[in-house]
């Protein structure tokens, strides 16, 4: 039975992984609002969660297997750096998607969303990063650099959503900058995957040495530029951009604006 667990296991991820690549470019492409984007946005939200559902029982199960046998941290620091690594992946993005698809949901009532679970859920994105922080100074694994190089996520996400929870919106539409960061956040993740895992799978190509952080790193780099640029786009076109020092602009209640 745990044979079959397995063998399954990982085949679902892959594809579900493939399909929710595909999915994620339509409605960033299409028109917002509209039945394309909507319908393939759902299709990319489930094939995340079933990817992250299948990540997150990997890694458990995988754990489990190495206590059970005795095998702790400190014999294998680098084995277990990397499935706590990848649980930590796996945790903020569920964290990053779950907050995205709220706020679209609470966008006429944003205080609807501060509910104690999902209070929880920004507090252990930040818990999760310090934890990985911790380990990777403590044990000080060969993918040390990687570890830090990657925990201010779970801190950024985590920092974000308690603000957006505990009121800190500055205008009417903040649901449609979250949302928007928030998805990007979790096609940045697919796309990690896919340059560290799927190109490595597809053409045997990979990366050694202090370059072969550049495909966990670079996706992250480029998306977050892509997530400035695109919110500042709907900032401007509302109307909402925040002005540099120096140049004032009346300030505006988000409450007296409308969606």
């Amino acid at each position: 039975m745990m044979q079959w667990f397995e063998a399954a296991l990982g085949p679902a991820h892959a594809a579900f992984g493939f399909l929710g690549l595909a999915a994620f470019w339509v409605p960033v492409l299409s028109k917002k609002g509209g039945a394309r984007h909507v319908w393939f946005g759902r299709a990319f939200l489930y094939c995340a969660y079933v990817v992250l559902a299948s990540a997150a029982i990997a890694v458990i199960y995988r754990l489990g297997k190495l206590l059970a046998a005795g095998t702790g941290p400190s014999a294998e620091p680098t084995l277990f750096a990397l499935l706590l690594f990848l649980g930590y992946l796996a945790l903020t993005t569920f964290v990053t998607v779950r907050h995205a698809v709220g706020v679209l949901r609470t966008k006429r009532d944003p205080d609807a969303l501060a509910t104690p679970f999902n209070i929880a859920m920004g507090r252990l994105a930040i818990a999760a990063s310090l934890l990985l922080i911790t380990y990777a100074l403590y044990f000080r694994p060969p993918i040390m650099v990687l570890l830090l190089a990657l925990s201010p996520i779970g801190l950024g996400t985590g920092y974000t959503i308690l603000r957006y929870l505990r009121g800190a919106r500055r205008s009417a539409r903040q649901w449609l900058y979250a949302h928007l960061g928030g998805m990007l956040g979790a096609g940045i993740a697919f796309h990690t995957a896919f340059a560290v895992f799927g190109v490595s799978q597809l053409f045997s190509f990979r990366l050694d040495g202090w370059v072969g952080i550049l495909p966990w790193v670079l996706p992250g780099v480029v998306g977050t530029v892509a997530i400035v640029i695109w919110t500042r786009h709907y900032e401007r076109k509302f109307g909402e951009l925040v002005p540099r020092r120096g140049h004032n602009r009346p300030a505006q209640s988000y409450k007296e604006e409308t969606v």
